[in-house]
């Protein structure tokens, strides 16, 4: 059978150079496809374990908030001071034990986490009369769980999955829906052990904020501790402890069908891990459907090649040209017009991904510059709320001794002393107890010292003399409300008091270039740094007018604080100009 001839050159140049570009198209395809394939496997391990870390660091975040909450609790005044009576003498008042349960039953309420807050004694006695009674008691004293903590000397400790507050005997998964947190309570003193809590936490809720960072990329999710313990799991795949043996990227069998794992341990609960499956049957169906679409574009190439006239050729590459321009003038830092698309092929989606994609980056800056305007807000708010805070205190003893004060003078029938203290009284109280200034002028503050010292002059007499060295200029620069009083208090108190006899007391205030230095000096006894922590009228002790000063004004304006023994003691710091 004799092959015949092409004898038209324009269908053998056809020919030959449609066999040519095959060959090219074959092997660039191919080549193409191997390394694309590569490359999709190992971005999908990426964004796998990108994926598992953002899971463990929500997780981390999840339980550093648990433990926040926990420390929360064992500060708590109320709490302690209940724990420690009962360690003690194994009894409490009702309005203790109301006022214990009651701040309990509030931490319960504003905790994302919390359902339940059970104290026990050092000798695992419940104190909480409602878990006293079953079947809460036999869940308590039948933890082995709690057995096993208070044995193992740990702080704290995350317990398996439980049913808690119900009692089902070979409880399923699906029951287990409480996760218990033991912590040991001690004594602030000598850390000595006074009692225990068991927090009982949503386990849903717990976990709830890492479905979706595993929808999507995991066919299932899997939480369990060291000892191969399932604790979560988000996903119809059956856990199987052989997944813990496996390293991260390897493979597991489960079910007759292959999984690629990936985990990673859990920094802040080094027990716990994270485990992801991803199917390798879906991945490998994944990139024959790439493969394929290569080998399609390939094909597809060619006919291009061959048979697309210039006219063709030219309104392919116009529209590359203008995406380039768009391209140059976003890289020249100016926001590029919307492209039109003007044919009905790829080139229209190149177009339209390009104008996307500018649409998403300068939505996307513009987000970050509101989120950033917003994470400050939310900083000046919390500063706020601690400044606040700090000023909204008052010692009633002080409202006490000064009453009592007013009714010695009561008795002695000295209405002009009685009127002064009085005055000076509710002059020194107006400013404590108000809210509506943060600052106040020099002078206000100078005012309301000299009240404090008046009112103590009735308890003390002529101990103390004040003398105060301010430049006139200086009397309406505004300063943060009772700073001063407090720092004479404490002169008063640990310096002048304990002396025995007559001292003074001098404020001396002076400009400098960019802010104005205010030292409080006096002629005491001088105090040791275990009394910078004592709170004086308002609550206020030199620790806390330290951190008052850092949060006005920054880290650099904070208190400096020079004592010697027998000698007397000065205190300084520094305020910038406000006006």
């Amino acid at each position: 059978m004799k092959i015949k001839k092409i004898t038209k050159i324009r269908n053998r140049i056809t020919i030959y150079f449609s066999i040519i570009i095959l060959g090219l198209t074959l092997a660039v395809t191919s080549s193409i496809s191997s390394i694309f394939s590569k490359e999709i496997i190992k971005q999908y391990n990426n964004v796998a374990t990108e994926k598992i870390t953002v899971i463990s660091k929500i997780l981390n975040e999840n339980l550093d908030s648990i433990r926040h909450d926990s420390y929360m609790i064992e500060n708590d005044k109320n709490i302690y001071d209940y724990m420690s009576k009962v360690n003690r003498n194994n009894s409490a008042t009702p309005e203790n034990n109301t006022d214990f349960f009651n701040t309990l039953s509030e931490y319960c309420k504003w905790s994302n986490y919390i359902i339940s807050i059970i104290p026990l004694t050092t000798d695992k006695k419940i104190m909480d009369p409602l878990y006293s009674q079953y079947p809460y008691s036999e869940l308590i004293y039948g933890n082995k769980e709690l057995d096993n903590f208070i044995e193992s000397g740990y702080s704290n400790k995350f317990s398996s999955p439980n049913t808690f507050p119900f009692n089902y005997e070979n409880a399923d998964y699906e029951k287990r829906t409480t996760i218990t947190y033991f912590s040991r309570y001690l004594d602030k003193e000598n850390y000595s052990l006074i009692g225990y809590l068991m927090i009982n936490i949503k386990k849903k809720n717990l976990f709830m904020n890492i479905d979706d960072y595993c929808h999507g990329v995991f066919d299932s999710t899997f939480i369990v501790d060291k000892n191969g313990n399932l604790i979560y799991k988000i996903g119809d795949i059956d856990y199987d402890n052989i997944m813990l043996e496996k390293v991260n990227n390897d493979t597991v069998n489960v079910n007759n069908v292959k999984y690629m794992e990936f985990n990673s341990v859990i920094e802040a609960y080094p027990e716990w891990r994270v485990i992801g499956l991803i199917s390798l049957d879906s991945l490998t169906r994944n990139l024959d459907s790439i493969r394929w679409l290569i080998y399609c574009i390939g094909i597809f190439s060619i006919a291009v090649v061959i048979f697309i006239s210039h006219f063709t050729s030219k309104k392919i590459t116009d529209p590359i040209y203008d995406i380039t321009k768009a391209m140059n003038k976003f890289e020249n830092g100016e926001w590029p017009d919307k492209l039109e698309a003007k044919t009905e092929d790829e080139l229209k989606y190149l177009i339209i991904s390009f104008n996307k994609m500018i649409y998403n980056i300068k939505n996307l800056i513009e987000q970050i510059y509101k989120e950033e305007e917003e994470n400050k807000k939310l900083e000046v708010e919390s500063m706020k709320t601690q400044l606040d805070l700090l000023q909204s205190q008052i010692n009633p003893h002080f409202i006490h001794n000064t009453l009592n004060t007013i009714n010695y003078l009561a008795i002695k029938n000295n209405q002009n002393e009685i009127r002064e203290l009085i005055q000076s009284f509710n002059g020194l109280l107006r400013q404590s107890i108000s809210t509506s200034k943060k600052l106040i002028t020099l002078k206000d503050e100078l005012t309301c010292t000299q009240n404090y010292l008046k009112i103590q002059k009735y308890r003390y007499g002529d101990i103390v003399k004040l003398v105060c060295n301010i430049p006139e200029e200086l009397n309406n620069c505004l300063v943060p409300k009772l700073i001063l009083q407090p720092l004479i208090e404490n002169s008063l108190y640990h310096g002048i008091v304990p002396k025995g006899c007559a001292g003074t007391i001098k404020i001396d205030i002076f400009p400098q270039k960019d802010f104005i230095k205010i030292k409080i000096i006096d002629d005491g006894v001088g105090i040791s740094k275990r009394k910078s922590t004592h709170k004086g009228f308002n609550g206020i002790s030199l620790d806390n007018i330290s951190e008052r000063l850092r949060l006005y004004f920054g880290s650099e304006y904070d208190l400096k604080v020079y004592s010697k023994t027998g000698i007397g003691t000065c205190i300084e710091f520094n305020i910038p100009y406000i006006y």
